[in-house]
């Protein structure tokens, strides 16, 4: 990441309504100077290329651009994109919410699949190494691809090298920080199986003894059978991170050769949090479809529905070959019973909800295998996008912003 670690191939015009504004606040930066709610007004109205190439005019410019203030102005009338992001991050290409989802903005890595993308956050990207000839360490990357811009963040002072790790970012507007979460696993024969940590970009340190807070675990020996080895994309939800982890258990097969009961531990599900503003781990109670150890559960994964906490449960039948997708919506925070059956949807095989669309449409990656494909509950149908994104690939809403740009590498 220390080299270029993208490169642009698509280039945004600048908007013919303001090309005369800003040739004339050119014109007057070396004459009277313009006030600073004008020159304001203007530069709001330019895309992101345009305002970045303004912090060269004047050093009242750039340090306009630059503060804090003006990046919350841009941010509140930003519009908002879809981020798609395949499997091996070999590119990241960025998508207007249309019917045809035109694409934008296109960045290619030097180095495919160097990196993981971990979450994203208000056009912030939280990326880790992958790579061992690149980067043994797994260092954490903030990266906004809007600006082209990453930091890199220091390593924590303990177990900073451990392999096995969860990572996931997310905002705090009462304090204006950008947080990182991670949750290092010890093993379950350690005094404590798990460390969890966060880290604060205003302050640029880690809080490394971050205790686990939950009204319904009574100690972290419930933790000690969760596993980090497979874990879905986070959900940034009620200004907290949310992630599905998954119990092991240990399973009699011969037991279960001839029954038709599902086998057990397929419905092992932990639905971890991290609050960003008291900086607290807890666990968030999932539906009660989770409670039938009868249902056969082949996947689930975390999404985001209208702001609220969505969880989307794929139920394959063994003799059918059909998928039933049912998408629950937890309609409020932290209240187990108000979870509710939002979508039934069928599907021919496995595929994932990743995108609840502001049109209603939700978009659905790894149909045919390898399509992704927008499906509109009301019709219901499914359309084609023209554009492919495996079942673990990423995607989700994304904001073109300037932040990260008044922190120094």
């Amino acid at each position: 990441m220390g080299r270029k670690m993208a490169e642009e191939v698509t280039k945004d015009p600048i908007p013919n309504d303001v090309v005369v504004d800003v040739k004339m606040a050119e014109e007057e930066v070396t004459k009277d100077p313009i006030p600073e709610d004008v020159v304001m007004s203007i530069l709001l109205k330019l895309p992101i290329k345009s305002i970045l190439r303004f912090r060269c005019v004047s050093k009242s410019c750039n340090s306009l651009i630059t503060s804090p203030y003006f990046i919350k102005r841009h941010f509140a009338k930003a519009k908002q994109l879809i981020l798609r992001v395949g499997k091996p991050v070999a590119s990241v290409s960025l998508h207007l919410d249309n019917d045809s989802l035109d694409r934008c903005l296109q960045l290619d890595f030097c180095q495919p699949n160097a990196f993981k993308v971990n979450g994203s956050c208000n056009g912030v990207v939280c990326l880790s190494g992958i790579h061992p000839k690149l980067d043994a360490s797994g260092s954490v990357i903030l990266w906004n691809p809007s600006i082209r811009k990453t930091l890199h963040l220091p390593p924590p002072r303990s177990y900073a090298r451990v392999a096995t790790t969860l990572l996931g970012i997310g905002y705090d507007p009462r304090t204006d920080d950008y947080k990182v979460a991670r949750v290092v696993r010890l093993g379950s024969s350690a005094e404590r199986p798990f460390v969890f940590q966060s880290y604060s970009l205003n302050s640029g340190s880690w809080n490394e003894n971050v205790d686990f807070f939950s009204r319904s675990l009574e100690n972290e020996e419930a933790l000690r059978d969760i596993t980090l080895y497979r874990h879905d994309n986070q959900a940034f939800v009620n200004g907290a991170i949310h992630w599905l982890l998954y119990r092991k258990g240990k399973i009699n097969i011969e037991r279960y050769i001839n029954s038709p009961l599902p086998l057990p531990g397929h419905n092992k599900v932990f639905a971890l949090s991290f609050n960003l503003s008291n900086e607290s781990f807890g666990e968030i109670m999932l539906p009660e479809c989770f409670d039938d150890r009868r249902k056969a559960v082949t996947d689930r994964s975390f999404s985001v529905f209208k702001d609220s906490l969505s969880v989307n449960v794929i139920n394959c039948g063994l003799y059918s070959g059909r998928c039933l997708c049912e998408i629950w919506v937890m309609n409020q925070y932290d209240v187990r019973e108000s979870w509710a059956i939002k979508y039934q949807i069928e599907m021919l095989h496995i595929a994932r909800p990743v995108v609840h669309r502001s049109n209603g449409e939700i978009l659905i990656a790894g149909y045919s295998w390898s399509r992704l494909v927008s499906f509109d509950p009301q019709t219901p149908r499914i359309r084609d996008t023209g554009l492919e994104l495996s079942v673990d690939g990423y995607a989700d809403y994304f904001v073109e912003s300037l932040a990260l740009l008044d922190k120094s590498n």
